[in-house]
């Protein structure tokens, strides 16, 4: 178990003790006991912070696991973005031929594009993936701008671009729905 599961196990079961001893107070209180009215107020609110922790604990646990896929999601769309750019300077450096450029600098403005995505808890699984499959496509692009692979794999570019494109949209799933 981790520092933070560790932590918030640690604070369920101090809410979960103060409810029980919230709960002995009142049982023992008669109804009709001035103070009943009180004790069975402050019970009402600590199950509602209890309730209020439960109900945040799964998106608190996640929290860990969603900062490293946002680091590797981030540095990965800078990655390829400066691969991007090495490989429009090559193009000049090597005596290429321009037309690279058509498919270079749109390389290059949806991985800048790409550092903008937003890491959500909830697609952070998905997005990791993305960023790994966006390795796999900017290797496929620098394989064929430098001459390795043939120039029919662009169809396998257009295609990867448009796949990653649709995996990548920043918005939040449908609940109940995944990608």
């Amino acid at each position: 178990m981790g520092s933070t599961e560790r932590e918030l196990n640690q604070e369920h079961q101090v809410l979960r003790q103060t409810l029980g001893e919230r709960h002995a107070r009142v049982v023992r209180l008669d109804q009709d006991d001035v103070a009943f009215d009180a004790e069975y107020g402050q019970l009402v609110a600590e199950a509602r912070r209890l309730i209020d922790f439960e109900r945040q604990l799964p998106a608190r646990l996640a929290e860990p696991k969603r900062e490293r896929s946002e680091q590797f999601v981030r540095w990965s769309w800078r990655a390829e973005a400066g691969v991007a750019a090495v490989l429009i300077a090559a193009v000049f450096i090597l005596g290429n031929t321009a037309w690279w450029l058509v498919l270079l600098v749109p390389h290059l403005l949806a991985t800048l594009g790409g550092c903008t995505i937003k890491v959500t808890a909830a697609r952070h699984a998905v997005q990791t993936k993305v960023a790994a499959g966006l390795h796999v496509l900017c290797l496929l692009v620098t394989l064929v701008t430098l001459g390795v692979l043939s120039a029919w794999f662009i169809i396998a570019i257009l295609v990867g671009w448009l796949v990653i494109g649709v995996a990548s949209d920043s918005t939040e799933a449908p609940k109940g729905r995944t990608l």
